[in-house]
């Protein structure tokens, strides 16, 4: 997922957490209690107390699950780079190994060569 978009999805989610729609009407009628004197400003003040301590722990909650997802991307980004540099050393390994051979083989080649060239020198 590109970068723009996974901002836009972290930002939906705070909004969401922060602009909680039960909660808002929630607060709405305390308010109007407030206002209608049907409770105290202590009252008040708790609910909007209690409200944003629910917003700052679930941000709280929210910045955790993305810094453990950040850190598994890291982690397997990693592991894909370790895996892909094993990759290439078990091949580079093979390479070196099949060029041992042919030049061994052509060393082989080269003798019989040498050889036969040698014969017919002779004859």
């Amino acid at each position: 997922m590109e970068t723009s978009q996974k901002s836009q999805n972290y930002e939906q989610v705070v909004e969401k957490i922060v602009f909680d729609e039960e909660e808002l009407e929630q607060l709405k009628i305390i308010i109007k209690n407030f206002t209608e004197g049907k409770i105290e400003a202590k009252q008040l003040k708790q609910n909007l107390l209690l409200c944003r301590g629910r917003i700052v722990k679930d941000i709280s909650n929210f910045l955790s699950f993305c810094i453990d997802r950040i850190k598994r991307e890291e982690i397997t980004s990693e592991d894909e780079k370790s895996a892909k540099e094993d990759n290439f050393n078990k091949i580079d390994s093979q390479i070196q190994q099949d060029l041992l051979n042919k030049n061994e083989l052509l060393r082989v080649v080269a003798n019989k060569v040498s050889n036969i060239v040698e014969n017919l020198k002779k004859d």
